[in-house]
């Protein structure tokens, strides 16, 4: 078990370290600042960890940071769920999809697949807002997130 932290750990600092500066446009609009004093502008029921466990898998935390494993079934909507941190993430694949606010206001959709020879792509994601995916393609959405916090 402790190998397999041991090499989780070396995936996300390669992935950090190989990150583009960037943001994908597929993803919900950049969240305000935290601001609470456990450094979340959201409630920890709103944590993607907390609200929406049956998506959001954590793999390995410390003080530095939190990867977690996000898989979203085709047809399946998460509840509304937020992410406090700044992360990295690695998409193992992700197809056509809405993005709901809080409010279930879509945010965003990705009406066409990319093409697989696209997956997996690394990308940049500031703190994201309450907000809902859906995967309205046929396979699952996969990814790994890796929270930096700090």
């Amino acid at each position: 078990m402790a190998t397999c932290n041991v090499c989780i750990s070396r995936v996300a600092t390669v992935l950090i370290l190989a990150m583009p500066a960037c943001m994908s446009s597929n993803q919900a609009p950049p969240a305000p600042a935290a601001t609470d004093a456990g450094g979340c502008a959201w409630p920890a029921s709103l944590d993607a960890v907390a609200a929406a466990p049956r998506n959001h898998r954590v793999l390995l935390e410390n003080d530095r940071v939190r990867v977690i494993e996000i898989t979203v079934a085709p047809g399946e909507r998460e509840p509304v769920h937020a992410h406090c941190m700044p992360s990295v993430g690695y998409v193992m694949y992700e197809g056509k999809y809405r993005d709901y606010d809080d409010q279930g206001k879509l945010l965003s959709e990705g009406k066409e697949s990319l093409p697989e020879s696209q997956f997996p792509m690394t990308i940049w994601i500031e703190p994201v807002a309450p907000h809902s995916y859906e995967n309205v393609d046929t396979k699952p959405m996969h990814s790994l997130h890796i929270e930096l916090k700090r």
